[in-house]
């Protein structure tokens, strides 16, 4: 899997909403595939940058916070070069996996 769906999964479940706005260009069809198949879901979001996305957690959709369209808001950015998904270097996914019950405890 790409590493890039780790980190996005890593900024997900650190939120305390269940989801995260990401900038545009970070997600692509292979990206959404990765988290689809891990129970996350992508939608357009042009709450923090126009042209984004938002990831949200299996949680957050259980509980019915997906939308596939978020609207901007008043901190709505047109565009901002310095925005990216931070790297998880230290974030354990398979312990995530695990206590969802999609990998098997040892």
């Amino acid at each position: 899997m790409h590493h890039a769906v780790f980190n996005l999964i890593a900024v997900v479940e650190r939120s305390e909403h269940g989801y995260a706005d990401v900038p545009p260009g970070s997600i692509n069809d292979e990206l959404e595939s990765g988290l689809a198949a891990l129970g996350y879901a992508v939608a357009r979001s042009d709450r923090l940058w126009l042209g984004g996305y938002r990831v949200h957690s299996p949680e957050s959709i259980l509980f019915g916070n997906y939308r596939p369209y978020v609207p901007p808001s008043n901190f709505t950015c047109i565009a901002s070069r310095s925005a990216r998904v931070p790297d998880a270097r230290d974030f354990d996914l398979e312990a995530v996996l695990e206590e969802r019950g999609e990998l098997p405890s040892n």
